[in-house]
């Protein structure tokens, strides 16, 4: 299929809106699924729903993005912890001497 194809090449399912057709039908299937989640009848069943998203398909590349970055952000807090850690440890050590 086309979207995995692409997926193994990018990495990802987000097709840019250019790369036409597959990139009108990704663009397609977000507009239906919010659609579907704010109450409308749409075509996307819920089965095309979990096979897409089994697939690592996004519904929406800001939320991604924004995840994405907040990761990033957890990991660097969480160096940063681990490297204030390591200095007060040293810093103890060399007051104790």
């Amino acid at each position: 299929n086309k979207l995995m194809a692409y997926k193994e090449n990018h990495g990802d399912c987000n097709v840019p809106q250019k790369w036409k057709p597959l990139g009108s039908w990704v663009n397609r299937q977000r507009k239906q699924y919010k659609k579907k989640q704010n109450g409308v009848k749409v075509s996307l069943s819920d089965q095309r729903v979990e096979k897409l998203e089994a697939i690592g398909f996004s519904w929406g590349k800001k939320k991604d993005v924004w995840n994405d970055r907040f990761k990033e952000l957890k990991q660097f807090w969480t160096e940063v912890c681990s490297l204030k850690q390591d200095f007060q440890t040293l810093f103890v050590s060399f007051q104790v001497l």
